[in-house]
């Protein structure tokens, strides 16, 4: 054979090759990138980033559950039952507020008629650049978001995505006949089961916060960062949508957080960012706020985390009946009392631990 000819069989079989790749992955498409799953295969739930716009975009739903590693542990058999939604549940851990937001847009894009947004907002995030991003967490896969489709081949021709997810499918579902279905939105990524809750995980070698000698101010720069990052990232998309309700709620840290700001000087400034946080939100008519940092029967039982952050599943399951009796709202008119309430306790607790 001639070296043109072998060129052009060469040429022909790569081609051939590329297309049977991306013809394999088209069909299972495990991100939901171009279709929704189909019906015989069964698809995992595990890759946050690189499939909820798929879900959000392909999904049947009226209803959404989204936020942090604070969300995780949410599921939606509870939610649907309590609020009589058909919901799913898309989280990004460790996800800025504009990620979380921009995210949220899609649903509403994709012609979704959505009744709720329940959203948890990071209470350490308040104070924040309105267009922080989380790209420490690994390569960001933008071509499943954006709208180049010249760039999908990241996608429908990644060897490991075809060797590692769609002929796995593929062989279960049509070699051992296994069912297909999905990874329930109850477990997708809730971490709960398996961790160790309680005083010694939260705290380490830690036993005492000493008062720090200054406190921070909460600085017109800072009362800026909130007020941007609050109108872009939360407040504007629930304005566009006065049709749907956004329940938000503060994420409700553990008694150590409370402590590492009392000794670090920023318990104040922290308070007085979410105050300003609390006086922009109210604004808008369609978002119902809630916090549960006055709850101290959560905060200050340490047996309720794994640390300082990350509380368990049963104060998920808690908040979700907490917030449909409205019990931890806050309102024009009793924010502010909230707000003292807050300082005064955290601002005078005693932040000595003893284990037994």
């Amino acid at each position: 054979m001639s070296a043109k000819k072998w060129l052009v069989c060469f040429g022909i079989e790569t081609v051939l090759l590329l297309v049977g790749i991306a013809a394999v992955i088209l069909f299972v498409d495990p991100y939901f990138h171009y279709h929704k799953p189909v019906d015989r295969m069964y698809y995992t739930l595990s890759n946050e980033r690189s499939q909820n716009d798929g879900i959000l975009k392909r999904f049947d739903y009226d209803s959404i559950i989204t936020g942090t590693s604070m969300a995780q542990n949410f599921k939606t058999s509870e939610f649907d039952g309590i609020f009589n939604v058909n919901s799913i549940k898309v989280c990004f851990a460790g996800g800025s507020y504009k990620e979380i937001n921009d995210n949220i847009k899609k649903a509403f894009e994709s012609g979704h008629q959505v009744k709720y947004v329940l959203r948890c907002l990071d209470y350490d995030r308040i104070i924040m650049d309105k267009d922080n991003m989380r790209f420490d967490l690994g390569e960001y896969p933008v071509y499943l978001y954006d709208k180049n489709p010249f760039n999908d081949v990241k996608y429908i021709l990644n060897k490991d995505i075809l060797c590692n997810i769609c002929i796995p499918m593929l062989t279960k579902a049509y070699l051992h006949g296994e069912a297909g279905g999905i990874t329930s939105f109850d477990k997708y990524v809730n971490w709960s089961e398996g961790q160790i809750f309680g005083a010694e995980s939260v705290l380490g070698d830690k036993r005492k916060y000493s008062k720090a000698e200054e406190d921070a101010a909460f600085t017109e720069t800072d009362r800026e960062m909130v007020k941007a990052t609050i109108e872009q990232n939360v407040v504007s998309l629930a304005r566009m949508h006065p049709e749907a309700t956004f329940c938000y709620f503060f994420s409700p840290y553990s008694i150590a957080y409370w402590g590492t700001l009392y000794e670090n000087g920023t318990l104040n400034r922290q308070i007085d960012g979410e105050k300003a946080a609390i006086e922009q939100m109210l604004e808008c008519k369609n978002i119902k706020l809630y916090s549960f940092n006055n709850h101290w029967d959560i905060t200050t039982n340490l047996d309720n985390y794994k640390d300082m952050l990350h509380y368990g599943e049963w104060i998920n399951a808690e908040i979700l009946h907490m917030i449909h009796d409205d019990i931890g709202l806050l309102t024009k008119d009793n924010y502010e009392e909230y707000i003292e309430k807050e300082r005064e306790f955290y601002s005078n607790y005693s932040y000595e631990f003893c284990l037994d």
